[in-house]
Parts: C-alpha cells; structure tokens; sequence
C-alpha cells in the first residue's frame, strides 16, 4: 500500500474501545448486568424533554450563532458565578459545545500544537488520550496513587513538566477513579500555573456528583489565572441529558474567540432545541440533581462495602462521580483477565482497568449509577462465586 492509500496516524493508532470489548463479550449472556457505562441511571426530567419539544415546534430548527444562544449563555454565566465563583461575560467568555467531549477536542486544537506535551492523570478517561494522538502531540502521565485518594496533585504534576509541555488536564471528580481535588490541592496547582503559565483545562462534568459532604470547588475561581485556566463542563451526568449533547467552555476572551473560529469548522453549532432543555436545566433542576445525588450516595455504600467483603477485592470509598476502581491485583491476573473472568463466572460486566491507561492496571472500573436492585445482585452473584473475605 503507497503513503497516498494510507489512513492518517491517528486513525491507525487509535486504540480499540475495552469498555466495548467486554460489551461485545457479555452479548453471550442474557442474564448479563452491565456495570460499564457512566450512564446516569434516571431519566431526563420531563420539563428539560418538554423544553425541547416546544423548541422544534416553535420552528428553532435553523443554525445558531457559533457560541451557543444568547439565553444558554446567559444561564451558564449565571450558573458559573452563583456555584462556581467564576465571573464571565456571557457574549465573551462562553462557547457551547456538542458535550464535553468536542469541548475538550476543540481545546486541544485551539492550544496543542503536533509535538507539545499535554500532562494528564493516569489512569485517566480513556478520550483524553485519542484527542491528545489526533493532534499529534505527546501524552505525558501523571501518576496517582490510591493511598493518596487518587488525588493529581501539584507535586505530582510539577516534575513532568519540561519545555514542550503545552497543556495540563485535571478532572475532578474523575473518571474513572471518583478522587477529588480538596481547595487547598487547587490552590497549590494554581500557584503551579502561574510559576510556569501554562495552559490547564478544568474537566468538571461531575463536579456536582459529591459525597460525605464535600463540595467540589473550581479552579477558574482563584485569582490570577484567567489567562490560563479552560473550564469544561457538560449537561449530561448531573442531569441525565447524556443524549443531548450539549456542554460548554468558560475561559477569557482571547481563547474563546479563537474556539468560536475553530468550532465553526467543527460542527458550526449545537442544536437550538437541545440549547433550550439545557436552559431550563439550569434554572430548574437543582431539587433533581439532589434526588439523583441521594440515590448514587446510597448505590455508592452498598458497593463499596459489598465488594469489599468478597474475596479478590478492596475498594477505595470515593467521594464523587458514580464509579468505583477497586483494586483486584489479588486475582493474580491481568484486568483483562479478571474482568473476563469475572463475566464468565458471574455474567456481570466490568471494564478492565488498562482501558483507561497503562496507570489502570490491577483495577477494575465499576459504575454505580444504575438500579439499587441491579447493584445488589451483582454483589450477590459475586459473593457466590468468589467467596466472603476470611471464610
């Protein structure tokens, strides 16, 4: 085959889903229960489906300005300042996106140019990895370990930082792990920031997904950095709306300009009706979001303390988003093997830890977000076939 006939490097490099893997493998099963997906176990409030109902019908289905529509904007600056600390002008510092997920592909190729270096945690959301390859730039881990909650700290980031290095991510609450970042640990990367100014994306789709009281702060909030610092956020986890598709970037004029240039070039814009429900998201669903919270909080106990009473287990007590990483390097096998193993015996679903990174080994990703009742007897199932801890 010629270089002319040759797909792009990326394309060829892409690594193969192992979350989908174990999908495709669990198809055997009838019985199979799937604790795979960070899909929100709730239905999106009928008032948010409604809001977009009305939209279509009303005629919104022509283009929108790049940005986003002047009320989303309006909603999200509102929200930033009331929750977030963060103040921003809605016609200069916001840009709506397709999820989070474009959010972070439209930062990567608004900042990171082929061969920079982009610093993330490992393990990490596996995405984070395919968009840094699809820039052609390096991807640099920042190790975390379990003993410090899984916490991407300041000192653990600083040493990895050398002359090429372009952009730092941090996720907190994170995927897949369920760490979160204290203020003080902000106040310490912030400080980071500024000694080298560089640039740093705040991923927080899960930011209001929080437990034993803890309240996730943001890093925008913390003077001196605005000329470094990318918020990103989405609809999708707080409020059920994964199918909406709809996000946004906060961050100061000169890179949302340029985002907003980029963007056209992406998907020109998201559409109006799905802009309208996560409007009325916004200002509406916060007694939702509280209900849902309760219920993941409740799901959260029972697996933790259920998988850590069955043999092969030990499972750090997150305290945000709706997976647990509990360690299984007692099987003596890969996570491949374990998971694989673990869905032969038990026909329940998990997603092996190297999925989200060389750092991901010896772990397993479980989401929690599904039925209480589901998450009980896949802890029933596993209890059978493993045996109870000192029995």
């Amino acid at each position: 085959m010629t270089n002319r006939e040759q797909l792009s490097m990326a394309a060829q490099n892409a690594a193969p889903s192992g979350i989908r893997r174990m999908f495709e493998l669990a198809r055997q099963y009838d019985d199979s229960i799937n604790l795979t997906l960070g899909e929100p176990g709730f239905d999106t409030p009928d008032y948010i489906i409604e809001a977009a109902v009305r939209s279509l019908k009303d005629g919104k289905t022509k283009y929108t300005p790049n940005a986003g529509i002047k009320p989303l904007r309006d909603a999200i600056a509102h929200k930033l300042l009331k929750e977030n600390g963060i103040p921003c002008d809605p016609d200069k510092n916001i840009i709506v996106t397709a999820g989070a997920t474009q959010a972070l592909m439209l930062a990567m190729v608004t900042l990171v140019d082929p061969g920079d270096e982009v610093i993330i945690q490992g393990p990490n959301w596996p995405d984070y990895k395919g968009q840094i390859d699809m820039v052609n730039a390096k991807t640099v881990y920042a190790k975390v370990s379990e003993e410090n909650g899984f916490k991407m700290t300041a000192d653990v980031i600083e040493p990895l930082i050398t002359p090429k290095t372009k952009l730092i991510i941090i996720n907190s609450p994170s995927n897949p792990t369920g760490g979160v970042l204290d203020y003080e640990d902000l106040l310490e990367i912030a400080e980071l920031v500024k000694r080298h100014k560089i640039f740093i994306i705040s991923d927080e789709p899960y930011e209001k997904l929080v437990y034993d009281g803890f309240t996730q702060k943001s890093l925008a909030s913390i003077k001196g950095i605005e000329d470094y610092v990318l918020t990103v956020n989405s609809l999708s986890k707080t409020y059920a709306m994964t199918g909406f598709r709809v996000g946004y970037i906060c961050a100061n004029e000169r890179i949302i300009s340029n985002l907003t240039k980029l963007h056209e070039n992406m998907i020109a814009s998201v559409p109006e009706p799905m802009q309208m429900a996560a409007t009325e998201a916004l200002y509406r669903a916060e007694s939702d979001v509280q209900k849902m919270v309760a219920y993941y909080d409740k799901n959260r106990r029972l697996i933790v303390s259920g998988l850590n009473a069955i043999n092969g287990f030990s499972c750090h007590n997150p305290k945000g988003a709706f997976y647990v990483f509990p360690n299984i390097t007692k099987f003596g096998m890969s996570s491949v093997a374990a998971a694989e193993h673990i869905l032969e015996r038990t026909h329940v679903v998990t997603a092996p830890g190297s999925t989200f990174g060389p750092d991901g080994e010896g772990y397993l990703r479980i989401c929690y977000a599904s039925r209480y009742e589901q998450i009980s007897e896949a802890l029933h199932r596993l209890l059978s076939a493993f045996g109870e801890k000192g029995v």
